[in-house]
């Protein structure tokens, strides 16, 4: 259930962003109308698209914070969690099958 809610927020948030396309594009027309030299085109894309990447990067370690927290709050087990106490049992469950042999 976590990761579905996560990536449900995930995939808003990525529709929200922009592209590599939409980058190029903006910058294109402002190459375009001479707000910026073309020469500087490339450089300009490069810084763009890096901030974007660290913007996204930010808001995906945020999103998840703040689902861990709502999960966390509702008492619903995480799969972490579940994974950890799976693993517990699979080490209970070998040592009882030793005492009894």
């Amino acid at each position: 259930m976590f990761e579905l809610i996560q990536k449900t927020i995930l995939a808003g948030i990525g529709a929200a962003t922009m592209t590599k396309e939409k980058v190029e594009g903006l910058v294109d027309e402002l190459v375009k109308r001479g707000d910026i030299p073309s020469e500087d085109r490339p450089k300009i894309v490069q810084d763009l698209l890096t901030r974007v990447e660290e913007n996204e990067r930010l808001l995906e370690e945020k999103v998840q914070k703040s689902v861990e927290k709502a999960i966390g709050g509702l008492g619903i087990p995480t799969k972490a969690g579940l994974d950890a106490l799976n693993e517990k049992i699979d080490r209970l469950t070998k040592k009882v099958d030793k005492m009894g042999k």
